[in-house]
């Protein structure tokens, strides 16, 4: 009786010995602000607040600040007619949540919005449409110039104005890459800065996305 007792109390400890062994292998590291930093994410230590702001996409859906809460979001301004950033920028955002959704990441509560810098030709449903060839799951959205500018210059992406009085669309080339993080209150948080690497860009989503 003894020995079968002993056999059911080691059985139970290498049980919980491989439990707790998974669960580190499988719980995404909490990275340092400095570790972040090196991996490609600059954190504020304070997250910014924002105004509101109104989008429009497909189907004359709105979408503003109220969809921001409760939701990690990433944020991308793009255009669709851009010749090599931006789409090299979606499909790697689109590979990280290809990864998040192989590992069975918690994905209910995150967002991803691509938002139009070239509104005078991206109408809501181009620019819907475009983001969704990149991931069924990401949203487009596009509205007026003077609104783009309201919330680009919060969040830091300041060249998308264009020069002088005639609208030739030349401002478009030099347009900030950055992918700007949101948070859950609907702040800025931080922002993804290139080249980005999916390796380095999955942990460093990941480390900050578990870690709140």
């Amino acid at each position: 009786m003894t020995i079968k007792k002993n056999i059911i109390l080691i059985g139970l400890f290498i049980f919980i010995v491989l439990s707790l062994f998974i669960n580190k292998l499988t719980t995404p590291r909490v990275l340092s602000t400095n570790e972040l930093l090196i991996n490609g994410l600059f954190l504020f230590e304070n997250p910014k607040q924002i105004s509101d702001f109104s989008f429009y996409s497909a189907n004359g859906e709105v979408f503003n600040k109220t969809n921001l809460n409760d939701k990690w979001t990433l944020m991308y301004f793009g255009f669709t007619r851009c010749p090599d950033e931006c789409p090299t920028t979606m499909y790697q955002i689109s590979k990280l949540v290809k990864v998040l959704r192989e590992k069975e990441f918690p994905l209910h509560d995150k967002q991803w919005v691509l938002v139009s810098i070239d509104p005078e030709r991206d109408t809501p449903e181009d620019i819907n449409k475009y983001a969704k060839g990149f991931d069924a799951s990401f949203i487009g959205v596009s509205n007026t110039r003077p609104m783009l500018l309201n919330l680009a210059t919060q969040l830091s992406v300041n060249n998308v104005m264009p020069s002088g009085d005639k609208m030739d669309h030349s401002h478009l080339d030099n347009h900030v890459n950055n992918i700007i993080l949101l948070n859950p209150k609907g702040e800025f948080a931080g922002v993804f800065r290139p080249p980005f690497d999916i390796s380095r860009l999955s942990l460093t989503y990941q480390s900050i996305t578990s870690s709140k």
